[in-house]
């Protein structure tokens, strides 16, 4: 099994992560369930639980609606891979037209599919 030095699976992943990103400040939801895996779920920690493509298009835009524009900025990113799937952990804020300031945590893991990555399991907590 293939593992990944945390340096490696940052190289892997970031390109990809911030890819992922830029579609979702475009409000290109076509392009962000282009990044989910076939059986992805999206977590909300302790909350509910998002399967399915057009479901989870779904709750972006829901969430997007609520939100406004929105900036998130990332710290404390860790990146870990081995076999098939790559991980990063960090923390985000959201600053929002309408919600204001939000501050969590999320886990996203990316599984290898075909010859690419894509989100097999995305977690996240609102912690302020």
């Amino acid at each position: 099994m293939t593992s990944f030095s945390p340096d490696d699976a940052q190289k892997a992943l970031k390109p990809q992560f911030d890819a992922y990103c830029k579609t979702i400040d475009d409000k290109d939801w076509e392009g962000v369930i282009a990044y989910y895996h076939p059986n992805g779920v999206i977590v909300q920690k302790g909350k509910e639980a998002t399967y399915g493509k057009e479901a989870m298009k779904q709750e972006f835009i829901k969430f997007a609606e609520s939100t406004g524009k929105s900036t998130s900025t990332f710290s404390n990113a860790t990146y870990q891979g081995t076999g098939e799937y790559l991980i990063i952990t960090a923390d985000f804020t959201s600053e929002t037209e309408k919600a204001g300031t939000i501050n969590g945590k999320f886990l996203q893991i990316w599984k290898k599919e075909g010859d690419k990555h894509l989100i097999y399991h995305d977690e996240f907590e609102v912690v302020a």
